[in-house]
This record gives structure tokens, sequence and C-alpha cells, in this order.
């Protein structure tokens, strides 16, 4: 059943997931074309902004989460319904703060931004984003459960209809408005929708969400909540300074049109990374639950097979992005005007493939709830990172702020998470994980080194040429995978699972 459940899961999230970024491309392109690059940057140093008000959150929402995986286990519906009763008291508190305090700041705004554009609306438009913000905490809790069920399908599918539709609208009013307080506006309408709808899905689904609460939450589940939430909230501390500082600082020491450059990049990259995340955020109800009912043995098991998924995706993914990006964006997307140098793009792939192979680790420890064993690491990454970034960007401009970001991983996460799972997940050493992420990294820096020769070869220019190479980017690595990997466990594993699937059929 669990098998079963990821699996529904991994492919509507994936499918969805392309028409999230089908959405975000047409939409980015959109603002450009319509307005300038300074509403994308905007829309970038608005959105980290925002991230940052959203330390408020604490990380209660993943220790409820992980709460809730026992009880929905063995069907106890009264202990269910007092922690849904919780959650929801907690998040429209968490909405009004963010609320408030988002739209106290509205007049220190223009103080993130070294030169102010020349667009008069600037501090409605960041009053709209806290609204949309806020919005999304009064509502968001159901979603979770439906998710805690396995059922993450569901939200994905609501999610990325109402996602179509607000793009359609919100194209169609720059097209003919160009106006993006009301390409705003719209967002904000459709995000309303979207909850709502969920919201009524999951009262269909679970009527019992919607009886008087019989019960306080037990005191066993509040205080693994509180102790949870209290290590998580070094975790958000540390996501928020790493992840959600790169624009605040580009923006206020190189520009706000460096920021919209930079965004363009981060749309592509975060897209496929989002859609690689899709994957772990449907089997982690799934590993929450083999937690539970399973022992450690068969856990680590099911964790190498993860990981060499990971792997796989993140290989192909950033051989794809190296080798693509900068050609997609100056001669099919935009122009050459908005490309950043090789060494720039090389440095951003690093990144994203450092921070994305920790999605394995990262998955399990949350599910087994072991943040309180690294509760200090996201304050070490962050610090790392913020002082790294705020010297090298005064000597390498975009450069050091990527490569700030690269330094905190290293010294970090990539060694402590995994360290964790095994000392207190599965107890033992991690020796043989260590041992296989090793290898890991040495067959994507072949791959990486491999494409990346072939694809200078192509002297073929045009929409051909690019198809040509997309070709080499995606069969370069898989080829060299299988040549390395072919006789370890997880891939026997997984040639045996698709080989089941076709003969089926």
């Amino acid at each position: 059943m669990r098998l079963e459940n990821s699996a529904r899961n991994i492919k509507t999230a994936w499918m969805l997931q392309l028409v999230h970024i089908l959405c975000q491309f047409f939409s980015r392109t959109a603002i450009i074309y319509t307005l300038s690059i300074e509403y994308v940057g905007l829309s970038g140093l608005f959105s980290n902004i925002l991230t940052m008000l959203s330390l408020a959150e604490l990380g209660i929402g993943e220790a409820i989460i992980f709460s809730l995986y026992g009880p929905i286990a063995r069907g106890e519906i009264d202990t269910i319904q007092a922690i849904m009763s919780f959650y929801k008291k907690v998040y429209i508190s968490i909405g009004i703060f963010v609320l408030c305090v988002g739209l106290s700041i509205t007049p220190f705004i223009d103080n993130f931004i070294k030169e102010k554009p020349a667009i008069e609306e600037i501090y409605v438009i960041y009053m709209l984003y806290v609204v949309n913000t806020a919005v999304s905490y009064f509502f968001s809790y159901k979603a979770a459960f439906i998710t805690a069920n396995q059922k993450n399908s569901t939200v994905v599918i609501n999610n990325g209809i109402f996602e179509v539709l607000m793009v359609i609208c919100q194209v169609i009013s720059l097209a003919v408005w160009k106006n993006y307080l009301l390409f705003m506006i719209i967002g904000i309408t459709f995000a309303l929708a979207q909850n709502i709808s969920i919201n009524i899905i999951a009262n269909k689904k679970y009527s019992y969400l919607c009886e008087k609460v019989a019960i306080r939450i037990p005191n066993d589940i509040l205080s693994q909540i509180k102790k949870n939430t209290g290590a998580m909230v070094f975790h958000k501390i540390g996501t928020i300074v790493v992840f959600a500082t790169d624009n605040l600082i580009i923006s206020k020491f190189i520009g706000l049109v460096t920021v919209g450059i930079y965004a363009n990049y981060f749309t592509i990259t975060g897209a496929v990374t989002t859609f690689i995340s899709k994957f772990f955020n449907s089997i982690a109800a799934s590993i929450g639950n083999l937690a539970v009912e399973e022992g450690t043995e068969v856990q680590e098991k099911v964790f190498f097979r993860v990981l060499f998924v990971n792997f796989a995706l993140y290989n192909v993914a950033c051989c794809c992005l190296f080798n693509l990006l900068n050609p997609f964006i100056k001669n099919i997307w935009l122009n050459e005007r908005y490309v950043f140098s090789t060494f720039v793009v090389l440095l951003l792939i690093l990144k994203v493939f450092i921070v994305g192979m920790r999605g394995s680790a990262q998955t399990f420890k949350n599910a087994k709830g072991l943040y309180w064993y690294n509760r200090y690491m996201p304050i070490y990454e962050s610090l790392i990172n913020l002082v790294a970034s705020l010297i090298l960007v005064k000597y390498m401009g975009i450069s050091g702020v990527i490569l700030g970001t690269i330094i905190s991983s290293i010294f970090t996460f990539v060694w402590i998470e995994p360290y964790v799972l095994y000392k207190y997940g599965f107890n033992k050493k991690a020796n043989k994980y260590f041992k296989k992420y090793g290898m890991y990294y040495l067959i994507f820096a072949i791959c990486m080194l491999a494409s990346f020769s072939i694809n200078k070869m192509i002297l073929i220019g045009g929409l051909i040429g690019f198809l040509i190479m997309i070709l080499i980017s995606t069969t370069v690595p898989i080829i060299i995978m299988w040549l390395s990997l072919k006789d370890t466990d997880e891939f026997r594993y997984f040639k045996n699972v698709i080989t089941r699937k076709v003969v089926r059929k």
C-alpha cells in the first residue's frame, strides 16, 4: 500500500509540476515583455522578504504533521481531531502575525534596494504580496492533513487546476491592461479560491474534521510537538537565512536588474528542483508510516533506494541545466542581455546538486522526527552562509553570493544530517552511506565533464542544435550511470520494478 500510494502521488505531482513550470514560464515571460525586468526583480525581492517573515511559523507545521502519522496509522479519530484543532488555531495566529508585521515594514522597503526603480506603485505591490502570503496560512492545515494521509495527489491536482486558471487570467490582464496591481489582485483571488476548494475536499473526504473536538490534545503528543518545534526553530532560521537572503544581498549590493536576471535562472532551476522535490514530498508520509511499522534494516534498505533515485534525478537534471540554461535563455526565451557567464552557471548548478542531494537523508530524518539532534546545525549553516556571502559579494559579485551557499552547505548539512540519521535513526555508523555518497559525486563530476565536452563539439545552431544538446545532456549521464551502477542492489531493484510494470502491460 505504501508503494502504491507513493507511486500515485509521485506520478500526479510530477505531471502537475510540468504544468506549474509552464505556468511560471508564461507568467514570467509576460511580465518581462509587457512591463520590465525590474518587476521580476521586485517579485524575487519581496518573496525573499516574506520568506524571512515566515520564521513566525517556527517549523511547527512539520512537527504537527509528524505527530499525525501515528494516530492516522492507528485510526485514532479523537486524537486526530484534537491535533487538527490545535493546528488550525496555530496557523490562523501565524497568518495574522505575518499580515501585521509584513504591512508594518512597508515604509522601509526601499532600504533593501540599491537603486530604487521608477515604479510608483512599489509599496502597494509589496502590500499585496504580504496579503497573498498571509492568506495561505489561514487554510493550509487541511491540505497538510490530506498529505499526511498519503493522498498528496489530491492536493496537487487541486492546486494545479487553479494555477492554470490564474495564469491564464493574469497573462490576459497584462496583455490588455499592462497593470501589475491587477496581476497581483488576480493572484490573491485565485489563492483564496484554491484554499477554499481544498478545504471543501478535505471536509467531504474526512467528515470527522468538521465534528466538535471531543478531547484535548494529549499531553505526550503536545510535549512531542513542543520538543520538535523547539528543534525546528533553528532549522527554520537556517533555511531562511541560507535560501531567502540571496536576493536581499544581490538587491542591496548589486542591483534590482541583477535580481531579475538571477530570478530568471532561479525560475528554471527552482522549477526543476521543485519537480524533483515532489518525489520526496510524495513519499514523506509513506516513510513516516515505514518508520512506525518496520525495523531499521528495512528502513536503511529503502533509504538507499531513495538515495539512488535522488542521485539519478539530480545528476541528469544538473547536466541538462548546466549545458542548456544559457542557450535557452539567450537563443530561445530572451536574449544575451539576460545571460550569466559559464562560471556563474557552473556555481549555480553545483549549488543545486549539493542542496538537492540532501533530499533523501533529510526526508528520512524528518519522517523519524529527529529534528532535535541537529537543532544547532542550521544556525552554523546560516552564519557561515551570511558571512561568506557578504564578504565574497564585494569581490566576486553574484558568484560570491552563490559560493557562500556552497561553502555553508559543505561544512554543515552535507555530513551532519546523515550522521544524525544513522546515529539516532538507524543506530549504526554512516560509513556505508558516505562511501556511496562520495561515489555518486565522482560519477556526477564525470557526467558533467563528459556532457559539457561533447556539447562543445556541436556546431549546429538554432532549434535543431538545441534539441541535439538536450539529447546529449540527457543520454550521456544515463549511459555513465548505467555503466557505473548496473551491479548495485539499488539499480537491480528498480530494473526489476520497471520490468514487472512493462510485463504487466
